[in-house]
């Protein structure tokens, strides 16, 4: 497990004990995760997709990265990176292992100056604007990829209790898809967190929270539904309900990611405490496990950074996907060039001999 915290990244472990009524967990770091000669980059935001990380930085820049083989390419930019930038990192095709398989998507709003969506191409090594292709929505969580695709919770512009869905993006045909949100999704909610997960290798979790009172004490509730069929198999979203939860309000006050695991039945969850002038609370962050029979804080602490710093977890899978060092465009260009021409050169062979 992966977890971004005060901008840099760890690997951590977390062990959960026990039977039913009786479990209980805990949380250990097992290394922090640097990328190579850049040891005080600040990292903002992170996207996994089969073992390699994408990572926007505070600084405005962007980077694919191998934990497991500490290998990185530095993405430019046409123009420039926005902080509020939307990305993805995806695989055309799913059966690929190479690197030239892998697209990175952005979702921008640059005054115009660029296309709303564009595509990083990693056998081009260059961006495109996907021409007539937007999300026309409002994307309200950090996205998640499975399989060919990526999935984000969103809203209409209209901010209508009806307009919200699952945001679908597919790496292989390039364009967006809106899908289902669970029957039972409460639309009407004031949200302080609605946030998509992966489950396995072909299953989607969603969890919502918001506030409630219970005989006048007010409480958090979180619901989480899952998939009932593999990603693959469905062209559309159908969910069951995983787990219902209420929480003391001040134990969680906003997830900012979660994943599950589905055999014990549990949700692992981050959230940031922002600090209190009135009450000198310090900013924090922490990660908690929730379930039916399981209710408990494995890490709190106070955050070295402060905002933006919203930790994130991953559930990441070594991958021996190899990147290859920077190359600048004009080299990419030339070495297509010669390979264009030995073809040409071979066929004007083949020719000749017949």
């Amino acid at each position: 497990m992966v977890f971004l915290m005060n901008h840099e990244v760890y690997s951590i472990s977390v062990e959960i004990h026990g039977i039913p009524k009786g479990r209980w967990a805990s949380m250990g770091f097992t290394g922090t995760l640097t990328i190579p000669d850049d040891s005080d980059l600040e990292i903002f935001r992170i996207h996994h997709c089969n073992g390699l990380l994408l990572c926007a930085t505070m600084d405005c820049r962007l980077v694919v990265w191998n934990p497991c083989t500490g290998q990185i390419t530095w993405i430019k930019p046409r123009i420039r990176y926005n902080s509020d930038d939307i990305y993805a990192l995806g695989c055309g095709n799913n059966k690929s292992s190479a690197l030239d398989s892998y697209k990175i998507l952005r979702c921008c709003d640059d005054n115009h100056e660029m296309p709303e969506s564009e595509i990083y191409d990693f056998s081009s090594s260059s961006w495109r604007g996907l021409d007539g292709v937007t999300a026309n929505c409002f994307i309200e969580c950090n996205g998640v990829t499975l399989k060919e695709s990526a999935y984000w919770y969103a809203s209409d512009e209209k901010e209508t209790p009806t307009g919200k869905f699952i945001l679908r993006f597919d790496f292989a045909t390039e364009k967006f898809a809106r899908l289902c949100l669970p029957l039972t999704f409460q639309r009407d909610r004031d949200n302080k967190s609605v946030l998509v997960s992966v489950v396995g290798e072909d299953k989607l979790a969603l969890l919502q929270q918001f506030d409630h009172r219970v005989h006048g004490l007010k409480y958090s509730k979180i619901k989480i539904w899952m998939t009932d069929t593999k990603i693959s198999e469905a062209k559309d979203l159908s969910w069951s309900n995983f787990l219902v939860v209420d929480l003391a309000d001040d134990n969680l006050p906003s997830v900012t990611s979660f994943l599950l695991d589905e055999e014990k039945r549990v949700a692992v969850c981050s959230d940031a405490v922002c600090s209190d002038p009135d009450t000198e609370d310090e900013d924090r962050s922490r990660i908690y496990i929730v379930g039916e029979d399981v209710d408990k804080f494995v890490y709190d602490d106070v955050s070295t950074e402060t905002w933006p710093n919203q930790p994130f977890l991953v559930n990441y899978i070594p991958n021996l996907v190899h990147i290859e060092k920077d190359a600048p465009i004009v080299e990419v260009q030339k070495k297509r060039k010669r390979q264009e021409a030995r073809r040409t050169w071979h066929l004007t062979k083949v020719v000749r001999r017949v």
